[in-house]
């Protein structure tokens, strides 16, 4: 991570990296050796969405300063500086104007920039990180050989062609894609089944069905920051351990932006909530159990849509803008931060 007057500046990226994210969903610019994402402010431009399109992905900088077309003002310029995400890499300087810089990596730099260390390891190029993996050959069998390295590269800097490739079969790797509508599809009828079996032989107490549904929610967000933080975001360096956390959660931080493995499969969905099932069911009984886990099956589905609203779309409201905004941070910043996604 570069560090500026004190202040994390995220990742030194490549010109390559910037030109894959160029549509209105996933919008970056460079303006002198920054990369900004202003995916959130294509709306709110003064000039209008259509104005920015264009550009996407290249280096505006003699745009912005060019006085014939628009003189910009140092608002514009202040107003720039909180959608900054990274820098450009030294390497990319000469060639980012024309937008076709052709780097094969960026150099990842430790927070102080005059040390090659972090918490007294040696800190990886991304260079050298790449270079651990043949991006062309089935991901699982490299990633389990990387040892201890592995937990540096997973959080490195994202690919750029927005996904990867785990398994040689191809029914294997079909089964690591879920579109964002299947956990809908998976658990709504299923719910729907039971709670039509738990109201035709429980008489309902509104009240006491209502708060212990919301209990469920309460505890689904405790859950899911605490999933996040110690079990996704847990070092490995075991060959097993490294294949299961990246088929957890490792692939969607190498590939933020793959719309097909954003949401969570219902599949291994179903193995994490099984022991809390059980346990709900027999800790609260029959008719507190289900009110329990309904709200749990709530707030697993708003983080869902939620998770995949904010890396697949441009929220309008602003509660959601607010928390791409964090989760922006969490993949291009520091990932050891801003855990939760629906609170």
């Amino acid at each position: 991570l570069l560090t500026r007057h004190g202040r994390k500046m995220g990742y030194a990226l490549s010109m390559r990296v910037v030109k894959h994210h160029a549509s209105e969903h996933d919008a970056w610019v460079v303006v002198d050796g920054r990369v900004y994402d202003v995916t959130l402010f294509l709306e709110a431009h003064p000039g209008g969405r259509n104005v920015l399109l264009p550009h996407l992905g290249k280096d505006v900088t003699d745009i912005m300063q060019d006085l014939k077309s628009h003189k910009h003002s140092k608002f514009a310029y202040k107003l720039l500086q909180d959608y900054q995400i990274a820098t450009l890499a030294s390497d990319d300087d000469e060639n980012a104007k024309d937008g076709d810089a052709n780097i094969d990596g960026a150099e990842l730099r430790c927070t102080d920039e005059n040390s090659a260390k972090k918490d007294g390891k040696q800190v990886m190029t991304q260079r050298e990180l790449d270079a651990l993996v043949d991006w062309k050959r089935p991901l699982l069998p490299q990633i389990g050989r990387m040892g201890d390295k592995y937990d540096e590269w997973v959080h490195s800097f994202p690919t750029t062609d927005h996904t990867v490739k785990m398994f040689q079969n191809e029914v294997l790797e079909f089964l690591t894609k879920c579109p964002w509508y299947l956990p809908l599809v998976f658990w709504i009828p299923i719910a729907v089944l039971i709670l039509a079996q738990y109201f035709s032989t429980v008489q309902i107490d509104v009240v006491r069905f209502s708060s212990v549904a919301v209990a469920g929610v309460v505890f689904w967000l405790l859950f899911e920051y605490s999933l996040h933080r110690w079990a996704f975001h847990a070092a490995s360096s075991s060959y097993w351990g490294n294949i299961i956390h990246f088929l957890i959660h490792g692939h969607h931080h190498i590939t933020p932006m793959d719309d097909n493995r954003v949401v969570f499969p219902p599949v291994p969905a179903l193995i994490f909530a099984s022991p809390i099932w059980v346990g709900a069911l027999r800790l609260l009984g029959y008719a507190d159990g289900y009110a329990f886990l309904l709200g749990f099956l709530i707030g697993y589905l708003n983080y869902d849509m939620t998770h995949y609203w904010i890396h697949q779309r441009v929220p309008r409201s602003g509660y959601v803008r607010w928390h791409k905004t964090r989760h922006v941070y969490h993949h291009y910043h520091e990932p050891n931060c801003n855990y939760g996604i629906s609170h």
